[in-house]
């Protein structure tokens, strides 16, 4: 038996077991074919041993960190905490682990992150980018021969593999709902254009009323950074309108706490007074009062999408011998209670602003 105060060895373990150390190495790792009661026999000396693997060693001789760098916009955004929990789950089956950061859309902490993660190093990268068009940093990740997928937002030429949501289109869809129930006074609240995912659902949102022949409204137009107040604040200065939207798509779920909260204290009901639909579909939208009409994407299928690319670089012989891959990933439009037609369709007019202070 091994002493307690020394450190078990994967030997010991074997020993134990009755196994040779490739086997008790096998059912481990859970790399590799090993009979279940063979594999139980091990686990069970493991616990006995208190054995614990040597990482650093093993990293060492596989010339492998065995971690995979994920760095999101904002750990708030309930979006990306399903996403990155699926990637952790997916990634621990492949036996990697999740070094997660969050950048808040700061260019410096983004750089000072991706230096850090690259310089560690990681085995490969997930990245939600914050400079799109940042080449000298894109190249950086290329020299250091370390496979990336960039996720949700496109980088400067697609020079790294992508994957991204069908957002121009699910934008026209979700405007086209709106315009079929009517509403022809339709707001837009969405994010940062200098980001693709944003300025794809803006285009579509132009596109869509264009091709109606609705004339865009540059006061219905409400677009900006700064998510922990965009909303509040775009909702507040269309309801102040002396003629305000029918509607209002909101181009992110992020935004959508800061539109409701101000509806509901101005009494705005949905959809009798204001139809309200997002691009984005998060797990609480079809609990609200009312449930909310959006556009939605499976986080779980960008996930595997992005370890099965992701992975199928890191095994090549040579990670870059093929060009990088564009990938879309489709969506859906969920019909809820939060959109009907416009009030004057239904023999009714909008309350303004002053009338429920």
């Amino acid at each position: 038996m091994n002493p307690k105060n020394k450190r078990a060895s994967l030997k010991d373990v074997a020993q134990l077991a009755g196994t040779s150390t490739a086997t008790a190495s096998r059912a481990i790792s859970g790399r590799g074919y090993i009979d279940e009661k063979t594999k139980l026999a091990v686990l069970a000396a493991a616990r006995e041993l208190n054995y614990q693997p040597n990482l650093q060693a093993r990293n060492l001789r596989q010339q492998s960190s065995c971690l995979v760098g994920l760095i999101i916009p904002n750990l708030l955004n309930a979006y990306y905490t399903s996403l990155a929990d699926s990637l952790s789950q997916l990634l621990y089956e492949k036996g990697y682990h999740l070094w997660l950061s969050s950048t808040r859309d700061d260019p410096q902490v983004e750089e000072g992150m991706l230096y850090d993660m690259l310089g560690y190093p990681v085995d490969g990268l997930i990245w939600v980018p914050t400079r799109s068009d940042d080449e000298t940093l894109i190249k950086y990740i290329q020299d250091r021969q370390v496979p990336a997928v960039t996720l949700v937002r496109r980088v400067i030429k697609d020079m790294l593999d992508t994957i991204v949501f069908e957002d121009m289109a699910g934008s026209r869809v979700a405007v086209q709902h709106l315009l079929n129930l009517g509403h022809r006074r339709i707001a837009y609240i969405g994010g940062d254009t200098r980001h693709s995912s944003n300025h794809d659902r803006w285009l579509g949102f132009q596109q869509t009323l264009e091709a109606a022949g609705v004339e865009i409204q540059p006061d219905y137009i409400k677009l900006g950074s700064n998510w922990n107040t965009l909303g509040q604040v775009a909702a507040t200065e269309l309801l102040c309108m002396s003629a305000p939207p029918t509607a209002i798509f909101v181009a992110s779920n992020a935004l959508m706490p800061g539109v409701l909260k101000t509806l509901r204290q101005y009494h705005i009901r949905v959809p009798e007074d204001m139809s309200i639909i997002c691009f984005d579909d998060l797990d609480w939208f079809s609990f609200s009062t009312p449930p909310i009409t959006a556009i939605t994407h499976d986080h779980t299928k960008l996930a595997h999408a992005a370890v099965d690319l992701l992975m199928n670089r890191i095994n090549k012989a040579d990670k870059y011998a093929s060009p990088p891959l564009f990938m879309t990933i489709d969506f859906d439009l969920v019909l809820r209670q939060s959109t009907a037609p416009p009030k004057h369709l239904q023999g009714g007019t909008l309350p303004s602003l002053k009338d429920l202070r």
